[in-house]
């Protein structure tokens, strides 16, 4: 008898159990769900048509939850509110329903994501990938992977961003997913402009994008993949650039004034004025982006000047200078915070590592005391893994150290791009305040307007400063030690060897000291001599030899 009732309770217990993790045979959902792919509309009028579906049991109500969230996300509907999803997924969680539980996880980082939540999205579309790996929903990892890129790319954490469009081309791939292929190929494309990767390899993208998205009959993308080739290559291949626009000038309402100014340009380019003011009139009749502005305000101020009005000339002149330099600091700026963001990234990295080797650490003494424990060689055992520990140890020091010194090295080589950028704008100051010193008549206002162009294309005493103690933390205060060994060399001499340091040509080291070629050799034979080099010894290989020999073995 007692046997008979614990068989008995046990058989209740499985029932319960099996009945409290099982998904769902409501007729009723099971059809709504057999149409949600095709007819995602026919879904939602089923299931809004079940009166009371929180009377359901359990299962069919988060069933329910799951599949009519499903439905409004496939139509595009503004879902307000996260607490149907969240039903779903608190159900889910309590059971081995991946799929279900990695779809309810998806969808809510779609509504989070919706909601400008990044983070909590991040976290729930991790979560969901987590789950559905161990499923085969190959298509739906690849989009969850597309959008855990798209929010990298929202967060300028290209590397991380780029990564992901990768994995998820590769799921569409295994799925044979075209569509979804061409979008995958399209992302990875701009990631790797945005990365400034060779041009050929982004084309190589960007082209295998434009094919797929036709095979597919995907004409949005397609003209979309056109529109990013035409702005990518539009002061690179003229003739390709205008192709591409043309193809999708009309196509794309919204930014029709964008790729008229782009074609204004190309035409000017191509010698051909007429087509070139035909867009521009175009481009200024509806508002522009602001990287587009400039070339509007410059292509315009040309137009004008040809037409004999210097006076709009000049003011169409001085706001393209105002806006370039607007979003030139915006671009360093930006590259400043992408290099936080990326160094924060490493250190969390960093973190999850240290706790893996915690870890692996703990696993090491737990399996040492079972060993010695059943074998008992304790002082073999003890000796091995007190050696095997020093190993590891050096080995951490060694990553450790290995980390800092590329750490040093990425943060020196993003000081020098920088600094490099700052210069170049000066130098591209210098020739734009000449053209149009020649463009234009004297007056009291102009030269006072020209005045200030000088000023802000020439390098301040201050401005010198700071790029000397710049490089010179770059190269370990081997400046300062240069200074101090040689104390007859002057500021002059000193501005020679920073833009050395900077590897820039005599060409713009003329326009930056506002020296001609001759005066600046004429400097440094002087310099040779003031630091005792031999006059056949080239200053460029002594100064590289003196300041960065530390780094010829890295």
């Amino acid at each position: 008898m007692n046997h008979l009732k614990s068989v008995f309770l046990i058989s209740i217990c499985i029932l319960a159990v099996s009945c409290g993790t099982r998904y769902t045979n409501d007729a009723t959902i099971l059809r709504a769900e057999s149409l949600l792919n095709s007819k995602p509309d026919s879904t939602y009028h089923i299931l809004s048509s079940i009166s009371h579906p929180e009377k359901l049991s359990k299962a069919d109500y988060a069933a329910w939850c799951l599949l009519y969230t499903h439905a409004q996300y496939k139509l595009y509907m503004d879902i307000k509110s996260d607490s149907i999803i969240r039903i779903a997924v608190d159900y889910y969680d309590r059971t081995k329903l991946c799929k279900q539980n990695g779809t309810a996880y998806y969808l809510f980082g779609c509504i989070q994501r919706a909601k400008k939540h990044r983070k909590e999205a991040l976290i729930a579309f991790k979560k969901a990938n987590q789950l559905l790996e161990k499923t085969q929903e190959i298509d739906l990892i690849g989009v969850i992977r597309f959008n855990i890129g798209d929010i990298y790319l929202e967060d300028e954490i290209f590397n991380q961003s780029l990564s992901n469009y990768k994995k998820a081309l590769n799921c569409f791939i295994r799925s044979k997913n075209t569509k979804y292929q061409a979008y995958a190929y399209r992302q990875i494309a701009d990631m790797s402009f945005r990365l400034r990767c060779p041009f050929d390899k982004v084309m190589y993208y960007s082209n295998i994008a434009l094919k797929l998205s036709k095979q597919a009959g995907d004409t949005i993308n397609y003209y979309s993949i056109l529109a990013q080739q035409g702005e990518m290559l539009y002061d690179k291949d003229y003739l390709r650039s205008k192709e591409c626009l043309l193809k999708v000038f009309r196509y794309f309402p919204a930014l029709k004034a964008n790729h008229a100014t782009l074609l204004s340009y190309i035409y000017s380019k191509l010698h051909q004025p007429d087509s070139a003011k035909y867009y521009l009139n175009i481009s200024i009749k509806e508002p522009v982006e602001s990287k587009y502005k400039v070339v509007q305000y410059f292509l315009e101020a040309y137009v004008t000047r040809d037409g004999g009005d210097i006076r709009k000339a000049f003011n169409l002149y001085e706001k393209a200078y105002s806006i370039r330099n607007a979003f030139f600091k915006e671009t360093v700026k930006n590259q400043l915070y992408q290099l936080d963001k990326q160094y924060d990234l490493t250190q969390k990295e960093k973190e999850n590592a240290t706790l893996k080797i915690d870890n692996r650490n703990k696993v090491i003494v737990i399996t040492l005391f079972t060993i010695v424990f059943l074998i008992g060689l304790i002082v073999f055992i003890t000796l091995h893994n007190r050696n095997k520990s020093n190993r590891i140890i050096l080995d951490m020091e060694n990553q450790r150290l290995h980390f800092e010194v590329e750490k040093k090295k990425t943060e020196n080589e993003k000081k020098n791009e920088i600094l490099l950028s700052k210069l170049q704008n000066k130098v591209e100051n210098t020739l734009q305040f000449n053209r149009l010193k020649m463009g234009i008549t004297s007056s009291d206002k102009l030269e006072a307007f020209l005045e200030e162009i000088k000023k802000q294309s020439m390098i301040s005493d201050s401005e010198w400063k700071y790029y000397m103690e710049e490089i010179n933390n770059i190269f370990d205060n081997k400046l300062s030690h240069l200074m101090n060994s040689y104390p007859q060399l002057t500021d002059k001499d000193l501005n020679v060897i920073t833009l050395i340091c900077l590897k820039l040509d005599i060409s713009d080291c003329c326009n930056l000291l506002n020296m001609t070629k001759n005066a600046l050799y004429h400097r440094r034979n002087i310099m040779k001599e003031r630091m005792s080099i031999n006059k056949d010894k080239d200053l460029e290989e002594w100064v590289w030899e003196y300041l960065i020999s530390e780094f010829k073995d890295e």
